[in-house]
């Protein structure tokens, strides 16, 4: 047995199976995340501090529980989203801001500084970049989105209020950010410093692919699990080379603004 490797991906399994055990079964998202908070808090207590493979899970595991605690996004109609107090909107930010909360203080705690999450400063290719992977993955969503999500999410059909643009770049920037700094940010960026490059990439993505998994695309779940996992590989080495979350904010902050208005502009059930 290579023991060079368990050493190596040891720390990864720590923080893989309480994600793993929340992102496949969601009644459990709740009671896991409560669990390793209470598991981080005790070590938190303790003179051995925080290890650094929980602390990386910790703000996604925090994340994934919103629908458990705020309730799960339904169809607002026409008039509704396109208010800008849209509880889908506000909803993700106010997820946002307790990841946030989380990640500064297991930074502060840890001394881990901000270029371990991504954020140090970009150079300015990289914002443009971001700022222009924003607008056409915005546009192209609101445009080709249906066709491509048809095959996993079934008939799409949601109007497009210039109204809704206000909740829509709310909800975009605040659930951009927060799954950005909670993957390929916390989970990636603080796992690498005990686990390598090549295992926090992989979890990452793995992870990023299975939570974005529900009971509407029951017939493909390999493909959709294939597809949204390439994704989060492709960021989490954009951000493994640039060390900036510049462009994969950018990029998903336009892809949520699309996805907004097919989760909250769609015709309320009769």
């Amino acid at each position: 047995m290579n023991l060079k490797l368990v050493r190596q991906w040891s720390p990864t399994g720590l923080a893989a199976l309480p994600l793993l055990s929340v992102a496949l079964v969601p009644a459990w998202r709740l009671a896991a995340a409560i669990l390793l908070a209470l598991v981080v808090i005790s070590l938190w207590a303790g003179r051995r501090g925080v290890p650094v493979a929980l602390a990386a899970a910790l703000p996604l595991a925090v994340s994934l529980t919103w629908p458990a605690l705020l309730g799960a996004d339904a169809p607002l109609g026409l008039i509704g989203c396109a208010d800008p107090l849209a509880v889908i909107a506000w909803r993700r930010v106010a997820v946002a801001v307790a990841v946030a909360v989380v990640i500064i203080a297991l930074a502060r705690h840890l001394s881990l500084p901000r270029r371990t999450l991504g954020l140090g400063p970009p150079p300015r290719w990289e914002v443009v970049l971001g700022a222009g992977g924003l607008t056409v993955v915005a546009l192209g969503g609101l445009v080709i989105g249906p066709i491509l999500a048809e095959p996993f999410f079934g008939r799409l059909s949601f109007e497009r209020p210039m109204g809704a643009i206000i909740p829509a770049v709310i909800f975009g920037v605040a659930n951009g950010s927060l799954e950005e700094l909670a993957y390929r940010g916390a989970l990636q960026g603080w796992l690498r410093r005990v686990t390598g490059i090549w295992p926090a990439v992989i979890l990452q993505a793995l992870v990023f692919g299975i939570v974005h998994v529900g009971p509407e695309v029951a017939d493909l779940v390999p493909v959709h699990v294939a597809l949204m996992s390439s994704a989060g590989l492709v960021a989490g080495l954009i951000v493994a080379r640039t060390g900036s979350l510049a462009i994969p904010i950018g990029v998903h902050i336009g892809a949520d603004i699309a996805l907004y208005y097919g989760l909250a502009c769609r015709s309320i059930p009769a």
